[in-house]
């Protein structure tokens, strides 16, 4: 996982503060439920205390005891409800007190009188790890003051607050792993623009710089970012294709006059009567201009693959059979040299394309190998079929190319050994060729190499059909 990546961001943050949220509404709703409870449950002994006070109290001229006992039991039944009533006077002396109840909740006698600073209302501890809410009522009553208290148990308040404890426990996670689910969807969604221009972007290059990047009408930086890069896009065709013109005109403008310049030169060294020192500086002359009309001609092919005309002959030709062909018409070369050729080529592979171009993809190849394989070397050719691809390769043991160099091998003009390649006859072309006519055919090139041990080349194109051959 890319903890960097932003949809990771996005989605980490968007959970955190959902997290968050659900954890702050649970304690809000906690303490809201807790208090409108006890609160509830004020009101309702302040009620009761109020009416013990109007209704027992104030018909009962002096303290008789035994009167308010059986008025407070015949109204309130106190020991069949669970409920706690005492009055004390002004002393706290008891004048009255409720007996225990008939569930045996709790022991009257037990519960502590009230604090010097008599709260209005107070929570009591029981014996039984039960709770007391207990409310303290100053009344006056026939001119003497008393003081009564109603409580009950909070049993069954604590019964409630656990059940929405337990409730929160288990429901805050969901509902935090909903609105996680909810926000990767969103931030997917979000970003799915993002995704398609990348995946558009991916797929330019230098053959099919006409293609644009989709235009989200959002209205926002992601719609002025996309049409920012579309006109940054058609700058670079523009320039690419003057660049490919000039390219194209350059080389073509160069075939006249070098061919005529060969042709005199020819005509010049087949005199009899010239001397040696200039017949051999001829010779010289003669030899870089046939080098430039190579290049010219390079170049000229380069540019035209570059428009995309290597398509234009689309045809299915069997790849093994091609190299086979061109490796036995390039064997004398290798055996000049005492170099080893190892041709691999079992079964058809069979791909769309120029049968020319790829050729030449094997003579740019093979040509290479050779050059730069010593005496006695080995060079291995081996065509075959391989995850919907065909797959050409040429290795060698030769003396390979420095690891600074690799980068640039496919480089117009680019030579790791300037004076060597030169002394051999190369411009720096040859790989720059093959890249090109690879991609005219939607397939890539890879070449690895390390300096004293040898040089691999891989191409890869797409079978005839998308079928993968088995041999």
């Amino acid at each position: 996982m890319n903890t960097r990546a932003i949809h990771f961001r996005l989605i980490f943050w968007y959970s955190g503060m959902a997290v968050m949220v659900s954890l702050a509404f649970g304690a809000y709703t906690y303490r809201s439920v807790q208090m409108r409870l006890y609160a509830e449950m004020e009101q309702t002994l302040t009620r009761r205390a109020t009416q013990i006070a109007g209704n027992v109290l104030a018909h009962v001229p002096v303290e008789n005891r035994g009167k308010i006992a059986s008025r407070i039991h015949a109204v309130y039944s106190p020991e069949a409800g669970s409920h706690f009533i005492r009055i004390l006077r002004s002393d706290h002396s008891i004048l009255y007190v409720s007996g225990i109840p008939k569930d045996d909740a709790f022991d009257p006698r037990q519960v502590p009188l009230p604090p010097d600073n008599d709260p209005r209302v107070r929570i009591e501890p029981l014996p039984n790890s039960s709770s007391m809410m207990i409310l303290s009522l100053p009344v006056n009553e026939t001119g003497r003051h008393y003081l009564i208290e109603m409580g009950a148990l909070t049993d069954d308040l604590e019964v409630a607050l656990h059940g929405l404890i337990m409730t929160l426990f288990f429901g805050l996670p969901m509902v935090a792993l909903i609105t996680s689910a909810g926000g990767y969807i969103l931030v997917r969604r979000a970003l799915k623009p993002v995704e398609s221009i990348r995946a558009t972007a991916e797929q330019i290059a230098f053959g099919n710089l006409s293609n644009r990047l989709p235009v989200a009408c959002t209205g926002d930086a992601l719609e002025h970012l996309s049409v920012t890069l579309n006109q940054m896009l058609e700058r670079l065709e523009a320039a690419y294709e003057q660049a490919s013109r000039f390219s194209a005109d350059a080389s073509h403008e160069l075939r006249t006059p070098l061919t005529i310049m060969r042709s005199e030169l020819e005509a010049m060294a087949r005199e009899k009567n010239m001397p040696a020192s200039l017949r051999e500086r001829i010779g010289s002359v003669l030899e870089e201009t046939e080098r430039l009309s190579r290049i010219a001609e390079n170049l000229f092919a380069i540019s035209r693959l570059d428009t995309g005309e290597a398509k234009v002959q689309h045809i299915r030709v069997d790849l093994a059979t091609l190299a086979q062909s061109t490796a036995e018409q390039m064997a004398l070369l290798a055996e000049e040299k005492q170099i080893s050729l190892h041709i691999n080529t079992l079964i058809p592979v069979f791909v769309y394309g120029d049968s020319a171009r790829l050729k030449q993809i094997v003579v740019n190849l093979l040509d290479n190998a050779i050059k730069y394989t010593p005496g006695h070397g080995m060079i291995l050719l081996n065509v075959k079929a391989a995850s919907h691809k065909a797959v050409l390769e040429v290795a060698d043991n030769g003396i390979g190319i420095p690891a600074d160099a690799l980068p640039h091998v496919f480089n117009r003009f680019y030579r790791a050994d300037k004076a060597r390649t030169r002394e051999m006859g190369g411009a720096g072309l040859g790989l720059s060729i093959v890249r090109s006519i690879c991609q005219a055919h939607g397939g890539i090139v890879d070449i690895e190499s390390r300096e004293g041990e040898g040089t691999a080349c891989r191409i890869e194109l797409p079978l005839a059909n998308g079928e993968e051959q088995k041999g």
